[in-house]
């Protein structure tokens, strides 16, 4: 079954006083998440389209949002991370006049423009019901404005019933939600799939709410009380939990079995260093646009490098030019006030090759590719994924620096210390033997070393962390002209 409210109706009837899901407040089992979720159902029924959604992530969250499918509305989840702007644009472009929002953020609402409304309502009688409206998930790209995403419970399904097997989900399994449910990979992993295997979800947005390396700490501490079996990251957090576990500042729990990891390049050796303390570490690739998941390493069958096969019924090809396409039921019809429509084919804008065994790597973005001097197209992750390898460097961005190229560096926790005595000779020497894989002309010539979270200090980082690399080149353009440059003419012409 992949209808995520029909299996809840199935764990009501068989176990209805099961644990479904736990945050800081609360626990709450499968009888009393069903009335609480046809309450808000009903609180939600009359109102227009559509209806915003504005909190961390909770059990009061989860609630609102299945009670929107049960109510077949269409709902816009608002990333509380975001920026005022960035909301203000997406209410506008969604035209939304009313949010449900939790107590910290109805201010914030009205200043907004919006109509707030409590995000906990009361309890009614659940009657089964199939998922019928729909989700607009707003993306932050690295240009423009954020686009919404249109999905629909045919998408959700496909998606949910192919990570289900993929993952082997079953009844045993405790999910650790530390992304935030705006995210739709973290509602299909947090939400809908603990539902559809009937496990249990612990949800901690305290995580991520902290700061520096408090933030693995956390982790590692909560994962270690909790013993999960499966959790998702993104690269940046699995850096810091293996930084953290590897001095002996958190220990590694023996239940987990299913570590997704995506949003970004995996650089290797810290997905190597993460099986070795005992994090099985599988990568995966995806997008909203395409349900959130399309391809995935599974258990038993992880091939390192990689981001695994495509799911079951996603069909996925490559252009000669080596873009990824997707085809599939889990695809969307397109972005909201978009005339034009996918017609279930979505040409992804990254780069990808296929092993023989149909393992998918991931290149790059296409329109990220910088073309050097010489003419050479050099993809900046590519570059990146190497220099991330080292666990002093907590952020790598590849910039286009005249003919060549340069690399901005934001240190680790870990690495602070290292970088604040390192002369310009150490720091280049550091760069060259982490990208001696390259090839010459892909070689950085000149490194820029900034302060930690620097980036996104400056608003030069989308919501979910990406670099806005445009933005990021002119603001450092200066710097770019100045860096430490060890780069020979002969070099930048290879």
């Amino acid at each position: 079954m992949s209808d995520t409210l029909m299996a809840l109706a199935g764990h009501v009837a068989a176990r209805p006083h099961a644990p479904a899901f736990t945050d800081g407040n609360d626990t709450i089992d499968f009888a009393t998440l069903s009335r609480r979720v046809a309450g808000f159902a009903a609180a939600a029924a009359d109102l227009p389209d559509p209806i915003g959604l504005l909190a961390p992530s909770s059990i009061d969250w989860l609630v609102a949002d299945l009670g929107f499918w049960a109510a077949g509305r269409s709902v816009v989840p608002l990333p509380h991370f975001f920026a005022d702007a960035q909301l203000s644009h997406i209410l506008r472009d969604a035209g939304i006049g009313t949010v449900f929002a939790s107590a910290a953020e109805k201010e914030r609402v009205a200043r907004l423009g919006a109509r707030a409304l409590p995000l906990r309502q009361g309890e009614a009688e659940w009657t089964a019901t199939p998922m019928t409206g729909q989700r607009i998930v707003y993306t932050s790209g690295s240009t423009g404005a954020p686009k919404g995403v249109v999905l629909g419970p045919r998408q959700i399904r496909h998606t949910c019933a192919a990570l289900v097997r993929a993952v082997e989900a079953c009844p045993a399994d405790r999910h650790l939600s530390v992304l935030p449910f705006s995210l739709l990979l973290e509602a299909v992993c947090g939400i809908y799939l603990p539902i559809l295997a009937g496990g249990h979800g612990t949800i901690a947005p305290e995580v991520i709410a902290a700061s520096g390396p408090e933030i693995a700490v956390r982790l590692g501490e909560i994962a270690d009380r909790v013993r999960p079996t499966t959790t998702v990251l993104v690269p940046q957090l699995l850096q810091g939990w293996v930084l953290m576990a590897a001095v002996g500042r958190v220990t590694v729990p023996d239940s987990l079995r299913f570590i997704a990891v995506g949003g970004a390049a995996v650089p290797e050796p810290l997905a190597a260093r993460a099986w070795e303390l005992g994090l099985p570490v599988h990568e995966g690739y995806g997008l909203t646009e395409c349900g959130s998941v399309v391809a995935v390493n599974t258990p038993g069958r992880r091939r390192p490098g990689t981001v695994g096969r495509p799911l079951p019924g996603y069909a996925v090809e490559l252009a000669p030019d080596g873009e990824i396409i997707v085809a599939g039921a889990a695809v969307t019809e397109g972005y909201l006030n978009a005339e034009a429509r996918s017609e279930g084919c979505w040409h992804t804008g990254d780069l990808g090759t296929f092993d023989a065994e149909g393992y998918l790597s991931i290149l790059g973005r296409k329109d990220s590719l910088i073309v050097t001097a010489a003419g050479r197209n050099v993809s900046p992750e590519w570059i990146e994924t190497m220099l991330l390898a080292d666990p002093r460097i907590a952020r790598a961005v590849v910039l286009a620096d005249g003919g060549g190229l340069a690399a901005l560096l934001e240190p680790s926790a870990l690495g602070q210390l290292w970088f604040d005595h390192a002369d310009e000779a150490a720091i280049f020497k550091l760069v060259s033997q982490l990208c001696a894989a390259a090839p010459n002309y892909a070689l950085p010539g000149n490194a820029i070393v900034v302060a930690p979270d620097a980036l996104a200090d400056r608003g030069l980082l989308t919501a979910n962390g990406r670099p806005r690399r445009e933005a990021i080149a002119a603001d450092f353009a200066d710097r770019l002209t100045t860096a430490t440059s060890r780069r020979s003419t002969a070099n930048a012409l290879l």
